[in-house]
């Protein structure tokens, strides 16, 4: 969790920083706006896009950001460069967390496999 605070602390101002990592420790710890049953469940979360959409009128500093995250294409670039960074941070901690990954929704999995 840490490792994402601090990544994601770059792409905000310094007035946002405290918001963020208010907002970024409710999103893991499932509190605050996060809490509802409802926004897990497989229906909720069908189109990330949506479900931050929504969520960002709330949150919109973690909103910002995953939206802007979930913007950026998918490519087999993208994906090497995230496999070695994963792969090397591993090493280094000799863990990683799952919920420190992105997941890739449904959708953007079958674009991918279009394009093969």
């Amino acid at each position: 969790m840490s490792y994402i605070l601090e990544e994601t602390s770059k792409l905000v101002n310094a007035e946002s920083r405290g918001q963020l990592t208010q907002e970024l420790l409710q999103y893991h710890n499932k509190s605050g706006p996060f809490e509802c049953e409802h926004l897990w469940s497989d229906e909720a979360v069908g189109d990330p896009n949506i479900w931050w959409a929504v969520l960002r009128t709330e949150r919109p500093v973690i909103g910002a950001i995953a939206s802007k995250l979930m913007s950026i294409p998918a490519s087999s670039a993208a994906a090497e460069r995230n496999w070695s960074h994963f792969v090397h941070q591993q090493d280094t901690q000799n863990e990683i967390d799952e919920e420190d990954f992105i997941m890739i929704s449904s959708d953007e999995e079958d674009e991918i496999d279009d394009d093969e």
